[in-house]
């Protein structure tokens, strides 16, 4: 599988499945987790705020909920069309901030002789190539670790524990309750506040959670890194499921990117 990976940042952001939930304070807590020091009681009497122990990853939990994902805005690009109603039918969690280089290095120093997945040129894997070393990336442990393959992002989640989040579970954490272009609203002056996006980002990458989250306490879900979804990349939404199923195509030869980066303008909720 390749990738064009000129100009684009990758990150991912990550869910939690239920099971295995201890119980502290009278909080719900995830197998592997512990409650943040923030924390009350938030659906089925979950922690809404959990620190994930093997990465250092503070995760929130989200609602379940129905939202619309897609448009039928007829200046937008097809690739988001046609609106479809999707239920998203249990709470999850999901990585307030893009993945970091000093979680992402816990993955390297566990796995010292890992070298990337075998069906994966490697030439696609540019950190595996470039940048594990610490001396490289000690000094940045704030920013969203960049030029990982979606293979390899996976590969991290499947030793943490974790999973890349579907597309309806991203675009539904990422809107918040919202219906506006942004999750915090349809003003592209607001943007400087919310995004590192464009010029304002000054041609780099930025430490995740400078910016103001959204509603539901998400960083950079617009701007500063391009972040990884579970699914094939489907084009359209007129067969995506009602629920939040992962979507799967056996044809397919590429993964969904969502969020936009440094390099790019503003990218709507939606864009894909």
């Amino acid at each position: 599988m390749r990738f064009v990976v000129h100009g684009y940042l990758f990150a991912v952001l990550l869910t939690v499945a239920w099971g295995g939930a201890a119980v502290a304070d009278e909080l719900k807590i995830p197998g592997g987790c512990v409650a943040a020091d923030s924390a009350k009681p938030g659906p089925a009497g979950y922690a809404d705020r959990v620190i994930h122990e093997k990465t250092g990853i503070e995760l929130i939990l989200m609602p379940a909920g129905t939202f619309t994902i897609g448009t039928d805005d007829p200046n937008a690009s097809s690739s988001p069309k046609p609106a479809r109603q999707v239920t998203v039918t249990r709470p999850f969690y999901i990585g307030k901030t893009e993945v970091t280089n000093g979680q992402y290095r816990r993955f390297m120093e566990a796995r010292p002789d890992y070298d990337g997945e075998a069906d994966v040129d490697p030439a696609y894997d540019l950190y595996l190539r470039h940048m594990r070393s610490k001396s490289v990336m000690s000094d940045a442990d704030e920013y969203p670790v960049v030029y990982v393959s979606w293979h390899n992002a996976k590969a991290f989640c499947q030793w943490a524990g974790l999973a890349l989040p579907g597309e309806a579970q991203w675009e539904y954490a990422c809107r918040a309750g919202t219906t506006t272009k942004f999750s915090f609203g349809d003003d592209l002056a607001d943007i400087p506040k919310y995004a590192w996006v464009d010029m304002a980002a000054d041609h780099h990458t930025h430490p995740v959670a400078t910016k103001l989250p959204n509603p539901w306490g998400l960083y950079d879900v617009h701007g500063n890194v391009w972040e990884w979804c579970a699914d094939d990349y489907i084009y359209g939404y007129e067969d995506t499921p009602a629920d939040e199923s992962i979507r799967r195509d056996p044809n397919s030869q590429t993964k969904p990117l969502r969020g936009g980066s440094w390099s790019t303008g503003p990218c709507r909720s939606l864009e894909r």
